[in-house]
């Protein structure tokens, strides 16, 4: 038994003993098996993280703590609230981002809150990920003011925890002044990227905003190694995602405009959508379970309803859900997510065709007629 299932029934017997008297998350009925919890205070709109190994990052009263699932106080390891937070793989690790007024400070803690590392970036941390367990990447954008506009640079910095970290430029655009009248949080948002399951590629937001026509968001793949680029889909300011299937081969794209979508990469044709903006979004390690501006959905189907500005995270094994909302971070258990989708045995051949398929040198069809010859673990 896993340690989050096992945590998951200690939720269960503990809200049987206390009649749940402490729950204050407003939910549509549960499904059978499932409990709720009041896990810990967590500022609101702030971000926070789980680990694998069962302990939560959070910000609480600006200070950023370590909690474990079990319950009790939360430790503070930072006396700062920070940009975002990221476990690494394995669960003893947390990167935090910290801004200053022009730049960003990168540290990772262990479990114990002691900070093992450090780096300075320019620009604001928008977004963190794992690549593997000795590399970070983290997305800053930096906002230069003019009487006309802004200038909007976004980087991606490549971390190995050691050296300084790399930068690579992905996006410099020049935006009027309704544009960068927004909300301050509007803006960071228009930079956020997630990590491929196969940790070769990156997807990413692009802000665009050409003189004649409305602003709007480019979701763009990277290669990371090749640096090879591909536009994937268009959507509005301010929408939630990318997010990438546990294919690796699909992103899920909010959109404030419409709906959200999933898209196939590399062709960027639709295959998948909701009747919801998808500001706020989840899925579980396996795909079966998507969290979507407050609805839960397994299969397509919804089966479960929370507050639509609730933030979520799945547990690392899909046993659960980490909900914050209004000053609380709240642990849902009960889910039965299926295994996570392995990946081929052959994972050099098929990274190396991913390779060529991003570079333009084979085509999708022949990426699937090869990748087909490599059995999966």
């Amino acid at each position: 038994m896993t340690y989050f299932r096992r945590i998951a029934l200690f939720s269960l017997l503990l809200g049987t003993l206390t009649g749940c008297a402490a729950v204050s998350l407003q939910t549509s009925p549960l499904p059978e098996g499932f409990a709720v919890r009041n896990l810990a205070k967590a500022d609101a709109d702030a971000p926070f993280s789980v680990s694998r190994t069962g302990s939560f990052a959070v910000i609480s009263e600006k200070n950023l703590q370590l909690i474990d699932a079990s319950g009790g106080p939360g430790r503070s390891i930072a006396k700062a609230p920070a940009t975002d937070l990221s476990f690494s793989p394995s669960g003893e690790r947390l990167a935090a981002a910290f801004a200053t007024p022009s730049q960003s400070l990168l540290q990772l803690f262990d479990l114990q809150g002691k900070i093992i590392a450090e780096a300075l970036v320019p620009g604001r941390i928008t977004s963190l990920a794992w690549r593997s367990e000795k590399e970070l990447l983290a997305t800053a954008l930096t906002i230069k003011k003019f009487s006309f506009g802004s200038e909007l640079s976004s980087t991606l910095f490549r971390w190995d925890t050691v050296a300084p970290p790399v930068a690579t430029l992905l996006n410099d655009v020049t935006a009027r002044l309704k544009v960068t009248k927004l909300p301050e949080e509007i803006l960071y948002k228009s930079l956020s990227f997630a990590i491929s399951p196969y940790g070769d590629e990156i997807a990413y937001c692009a802000l665009k905003d050409p003189p004649l026509f409305l602003p709007y968001l480019r979701i763009v793949v990277r290669h990371l190694e090749s640096g090879a680029e591909r536009q994937v889909a268009e959507t509005g300011i301010g929408s939630g995602g990318p997010i990438y299937h546990p294919d690796g081969e699909s992103l899920l794209v909010g959109d404030r405009r419409a709906m959200t979508r999933r898209f196939a990469i590399p062709a960027g044709k639709e295959i998948d959508a909701w009747p919801s903006a998808g500001d706020r979004m989840a899925l579980s390690p396996s795909g079966s379970y998507l969290l979507m501006d407050g609805r839960l959905f397994l299969g397509g189907r919804d089966i479960l309803s929370f507050p639509t500005q609730s933030a979520a995270a799945f547990l690392p094994d899909g046993s659960g859900i980490a909900i914050s909302y209004e000053g609380s971070l709240f642990l849902v258990t009960g889910l039965n997510d299926p295994p996570v989708p392995r990946l081929p045995r052959d994972l050099d051949r098929t990274l190396e065709l991913r390779r060529l398929r991003a570079l333009g040198l084979i085509t999708d069809q022949e990426f699937k007629a090869r990748k087909t010859k490599a059995p999966a673990l």
